[in-house]
């Protein structure tokens, strides 16, 4: 083996193969909006954003450029020659040659990621609320209790729109670097092992700045500091939110009640104005609090495709009484497919449902363990699964 893997105790190195190209193939985020800076069109824009997306996946930029690129140059050569016209300004003419190939794959790309997807009401009203933030370039907020679909809804709207949306959920740490490193990680920037903010947040806003992404934060009540602070104090986080939307960047946030709550403890903690964050929100979305049973019946039937009448009848009731509400159809299909499994099936059938749902009831979700146990007060999943 070779000695520069070794170190003098004959320890191996890892760190040996740390810049090794093989393990870092992504498009860098920060590189592609200032390659993005030189074109004047809007599609041109979009298609090069959207190989940045795919190759943050793994496989993503090779996989492309076999798709995009077999017909302009050798297969040895494809990776290469895609990366070089998402990030050379010289390479506009090869740009526009392969352009509607790109448009082609995006168009599939999407397509396949719609398959199969419940679209409720809930759903297309957060979708129609990410379309007008990303063409306005505003402040969006969609509020709505927990469980609802909300992050569902909006990554899959990133999906069917890759060239024009990054989706990051905002942690709960109190520092600041916790934060952009996340950013960081859903836009497909560089972070160094021993990066600080003051070299990773001119790249993150650097890719932002263009207008041409539209990032959605997800559990955005960790905007909100969670320490004492003393009077008066700016909320880093929010203020970055405002900074970036002064520079025409549209952002949606998504949030639950615990954002007001989280707001309200630091305005009192800190009395800083919040009028200036407020007046930024071009756009207030409030969600229903229920989902009639229709649109429950339509979520069960996304996740059991096949599954019969009784199944997803009882799948949408479970969720109407549980305090998980749409998880409940996730979780209780999730546990099916691992009972028909052990018993040697493909897919659930009623029994593996009706066992699930039995068995993964959590303690606390007492709406749904009482309808279990047949109180009067829950006569519709009884009589689902009673039949």
């Amino acid at each position: 083996m070779s000695s520069t893997r070794i170190n003098q105790d004959g320890e191996f190195k890892q760190s040996r193969f740390a810049s090794s190209p093989e393990l870092d193939r992504a498009l860098k985020a920060n590189l592609i909006a200032a390659r993005c800076s030189t074109l004047a069109l809007c599609e041109q824009r979009e298609a090069i954003w959207f190989i940045q997306y795919l190759s943050q996946h793994p496989g993503g930029l090779a996989w492309a450029a076999a798709e995009v690129a077999p017909n302009f140059i050798a297969d040895e050569d494809r990776e290469t020659y895609l990366a070089s016209v998402c990030l050379d300004p010289a390479e506009n003419q090869e740009l526009k040659h392969i352009l509607p190939e790109i448009q082609r794959l995006m168009t599939d790309y999407t397509r396949k990621r719609s398959e199969g997807v419940a679209i409720t009401q809930i759903g297309s009203t957060i979708n129609d609320a990410l379309d007008y933030c990303s063409a306005q370039k505003c402040l969006v907020m969609i509020s709505g209790r927990p469980r609802m679909g909300k992050t569902f809804a909006a990554r899959q709207w990133v999906e069917t729109h890759p060239g024009r949306a990054r989706y990051c959920e905002v942690p709960s740490s109190a520092d600041d670097i916790t934060f952009f490193m996340e950013l960081a990680r859903a836009m497909g920037i560089t972070i160094e092992s021993t990066v600080k903010r003051i070299k990773l947040q001119p790249r993150i806003e650097a890719a932002l700045r263009t207008g041409d992404l539209t990032l959605i934060l997800d559990e955005s009540a960790n905007l909100w500091p969670s320490q004492n602070h003393r009077p008066p104090s700016r909320p880093g986080r929010v203020s970055w939110v405002m900074q970036m939307i002064n520079s025409g960047v549209p952002i949606a946030l998504l949030v639950t009640p615990n954002f007001f709550a989280g707001q309200q403890d630091y305005l009192e903690k800190s009395r800083w104005n919040d009028a200036q964050f407020y007046g930024r929100i071009e756009r207030f979305i409030q969600l229903p609090e229920t989902m009639p049973a229709s649109e429950l019946e339509k979520v069960a039937r996304a996740w059991l495709p096949k599954g019969d009448r009784r199944s997803i009848e009882v799948l949408a009731d479970a969720a109407s009484l549980s305090q998980k509400y749409l998880s409940t159809i996730e979780h209780t299909v999730k546990l099916a497919l691992h009972f028909a499994k052990q018993a040697g099936r493909e897919r659930p059938e009623w029994q593996d449902i009706h066992r699930a749902l039995y068995s993964g009831v959590q303690p606390g979700d007492k709406n749904l363990a009482t309808a279990l146990k047949g109180a009067d007060a829950a006569r519709n999943i009884t009589a689902s699964l009673a039949r």
